[in-house]
C-alpha cells in the first residue's frame, strides 16, 4: 500500500512540474470571456471607472508600486496600460486592469463599430477610433457596434495591450 503511495505521489509531483496537472483550469469559449489582469496603483484624482482606458503613470512611481495608472487626455499615446476591469478603482486605491481579453466592455467616444481599432481619446476614460489603420498604439478592437448613443458608449471589445 506504502509503495503505491509513493508512486502516485511522485507521479502527481512530475505532473506538477509539466503543467499538466493544471489541464483542468481552461477558458470556457462558450460562457465565459479569457481575461488576462494586473494589480495596478490608481495615481489619478479621481475614481476610474470599469471599462474606462487608461496609461501607465510612470513619472510618478516611487519604486515600491511601479504599477501606477492615470487617465490621459492625449489621443493616440504609447503609453497604454489597459482597460480597467472588472470593478472601478477609486483614487489612491489598487484594483486591476485588463491587458488582454475578449468580450470585455470599452467606454468609447463616438461611436465605433465592430471592427474600429480603439486609441486613447482627448476625453479621460474613453477610447476611440484610432487615426489611421494599423496603428501601432492601438490597445484592441470592438467586437460588437456602439451599444448606446452616437457620441458617448461602449462597445464589447477584443484588448491586447501585451
Amino acid at each position: 500500500m506504502k509503495k503505491y503511495l509513493y508512486i502516485f505521489l511522485t507521479v502527481m509531483l512530475l505532473l506538477s512540474f509539466t503543467g499538466l496537472a493544471q489541464a483542468q483550469i481552461a477558458v470556457d469559449p462558450k460562457d465565459g470571456p479569457e481575461v488576462w489582469v494586473t494589480s495596478v496603483y490608481n495615481n489619478s484624482s479621481s475614481t476610474v471607472s470599469r471599462g474606462d482606458i487608461v496609461i501607465w503613470q510612470i513619472s510618478s512611481s516611487t519604486g515600491d508600486n511601479d504599477n501606477y495608472i492615470t487617465t490621459t487626455t492625449t489621443a493616440d499615446t504609447v503609453l497604454v496600460a489597459g482597460i480597467v476591469y472588472p470593478a472601478d478603482i477609486a483614487t489612491k486605491k489598487t484594483g486591476s486592469i485588463a491587458v488582454r481579453a475578449t468580450g470585455i466592455q470599452v467606454n468609447t467616444k463616438g461611436a465605433p463599430g465592430a471592427g474600429a481599432e480603439l486609441c486613447t481619446s482627448g476625453t479621460a476614460g474613453e477610447a476611440q477610433t484610432c487615426s489611421e489603420a494599423g496603428d501601432p498604439n492601438r490597445v484592441g478592437f470592438c467586437t460588437s457596434a456602439n451599444t448606446t448613443s452616437s457620441s458617448e458608449g461602449s462597445c464589447i471589445a477584443y484588448i491586447s495591450i501585451l
